[in-house]
């Protein structure tokens, strides 16, 4: 029994979990807090804490000041349409900087989420391997929000507006030169109404209010027990080559604070040798499928393909259905600023219209999938566990040559 991942104690610390209402800062937070530690403790994982401080104004203040500001150059640009005037070109070149700079906004919680005064802590397990030579970190969050947009309408706002704004702004920058030529002017007042909606999705965006109605059974709760139940099934038989170690991370949704500062103490030491990420975050569909995320962004980072190639290979010679997702704006995950760090890593998790809300009900929870998760991860690790002599002399990645950014907040 110890050496089979077991889907109905995985249940049980999602059921567990569910019944608290996890928003960072609450009651409900030190309370998955201390479930966290008890279940680490009940099945003999060495485990600590790793406090942090963090600020939510990247993800309350920059976010929708983004927003704004692409509604507002959006809606001079058509204004400036509308007047025929060659001065279009200039919101219209200022839209397209604005939008590439607003994919790029992820570095703002890299750079201010982790200082401010508010605490939050990282929950820790180490399992050592026989006589290992890399490491493994199996991450997921255990904290929880809800919002007042629905999580699809969110998403399409973000989309949608972006994509639309990229558009709007390539056809002001051509307008303002055919213009400026002295060209017959296109488009009329028809063009005009269909060039704001851009702006009204961005703006539309300022009202999705944080609150904390949300029992996260799947974002992340789902997460959390997949890598609980991993672990007790790995210390009752440890890895051979790897040491893993099991992180329950804090205030991801307020802007993957938790991650990045645990990136940020340890990245030194685990450049030191052979090192992989795997996060989970609500790991399987509502129809057991399982998705990894090849690439976020844009233009794409992509995720680690050794890791994405031995989690799909392992998980389909078992029969289970995998798939690929590709999340450009508007959504983040803990295993991001790791990618974008130069470090192996890769995420399971998936898209539910249900999160973020007071419907992320354990009834959403699908144990086939769970036990999927849980079962092609552990044949996965021992893969990577098999491979991993080969690896080890490999030299470590190499420090990022400027920069890098965090990822998109909350999942």
């Amino acid at each position: 029994m110890h050496e089979h991942f077991d889907a109905q104690m995985a249940f049980g610390h999602i059921a567990e979990l569910s019944s608290m209402r996890r928003l960072a800062g609450t009651p409900g937070e030190r309370e998955a807090q201390d479930y966290v530690r008890r279940a680490f403790g009940g099945m003999g994982v060495a485990a600590h804490d790793e406090e942090f401080s963090y600020s939510d104004a990247a993800l309350k203040l920059a976010l929708p000041a983004t927003c704004l500001i692409i509604g507002a150059i959006s809606v001079m640009g058509s204004l400036a349409f509308l007047w025929r005037t060659a001065l279009v070109i200039i919101p219209g070149a200022a839209l397209l900087a604005v939008v590439f700079l607003g994919f790029k906004w992820s570095g703002t919680f890299e750079r201010f989420g982790l200082h401010g005064k508010m605490k939050s802590l990282n929950l820790v397990g180490e399992i050592e391997g026989r006589k290992a030579s890399g490491r493994v970190l199996l991450s997921a969050h255990y904290d929880s929000k809800s919002q007042l947009m629905p999580v699809l309408v969110r998403a399409s706002f973000f989309i949608l507006g972006y994509a639309l704004a990229i558009i709007f702004g390539l056809a002001f920058v051509g307008l303002g030169i055919a213009f400026a030529a002295g060209a017959a002017t296109l488009g009329n007042k028809a063009f005009f109404a269909v060039s704001l909606l851009p702006p009204l999705m961005m703006l539309g965006l300022l009202f999705n209010f944080t609150g904390n109605r949300s029992p996260g059974a799947l974002d992340d709760a789902s997460g959390i027990a997949t890598i609980l139940e991993v672990a007790r099934v790995l210390a009752a038989s440890p890895l051979d080559n790897l040491d893993v170690t099991i992180a329950a991370f804090g205030c991801e949704e307020v802007g993957l604070c938790g991650s990045i500062s645990y990136l940020l103490t340890h990245q030194e030491e685990l450049r030191q040798r052979p090192f992989f990420m795997l996060n989970y975050d609500m790991p399987f569909t509502s129809a057991a499928k399982l998705v990894l995320n090849t690439a976020f962004e844009l233009p794409p980072v992509r995720t680690s393909k050794r890791l994405n190639a031995v989690l799909s290979e392992t998980a389909r010679e078992m029969g289970f259905e995998v798939g690929a997702i590709y999340m450009p704006v508007g959504a983040g995950a803990d295993h991001m600023p790791w990618v974008k760090h130069g470090f192996e890593a890769t995420s399971l998790v998936s898209a539910a219209t249900s999160i973020h809300s007071s419907r992320d009900t354990l009834d959403k929870v699908n144990r086939e999938g769970l036990r999927r998760a849980g079962e092609a991860s552990l044949a996965a690790l021992r893969r990577l566990d098999h491979e991993a002599t080969s690896l080890s002399k490999k030299p470590p990645p190499p420090e990022p040559s400027s920069g890098s950014e965090g990822a998109s907040g909350g999942g």
